[in-house]
């Protein structure tokens, strides 16, 4: 007489358990991918000689300054109406008679406006001296 098999209860089968996938661990597949891995590569580049530290500092720090690159660009587009709204406020001020605060304003403005559009192109020459060191 043959064995049957139970695969499972009634009770599975009628809340739809026995659809359910049973989680497979793919530790040991991790395990030997990077086990083949290493020794495919140490096997191809065996003799390969090691890399300066300077270009692996020259590489991240272009990968940073790429990654801020947005960043920057966002900032550089929000101080012309930044800069803009400050100057209007300062003309005001001018207007009811505090001359003094509203020429400060709009000096202000103006001179965090140039920085603002100035300050990538001076990290730039900070990196590349920082480079060449």
């Amino acid at each position: 007489m043959a064995k049957v098999k139970t695969v499972g209860s009634i009770s599975d089968f009628m809340t739809g358990k026995h659809r359910e996938k049973q989680a497979t661990s793919i530790k040991p597949i991790v395990k030997i991918g990077v086990v083949v891995g290493v020794t495919a590569l140490s096997v191809a580049f065996g003799n390969v000689m090691p890399v300066s530290a300077n270009a692996i500092q020259g590489a991240v720090t272009g990968k940073v300054v790429n990654a801020f690159e947005p960043l920057v660009e966002l900032v550089k587009a929000l101080s012309y109406p930044i800069g803009l709204v400050m100057m209007l406020g300062g003309g005001l001020f001018v207007m009811i008679g505090n001359s003094d605060r509203g020429f400060g304003m709009i000096q202000k403005a103006g001179l965090g406006y140039v920085l603002i559009q100035m300050l990538p192109l001076l990290m730039d020459l900070l990196v590349e001296i920082a480079k060449s060191l």
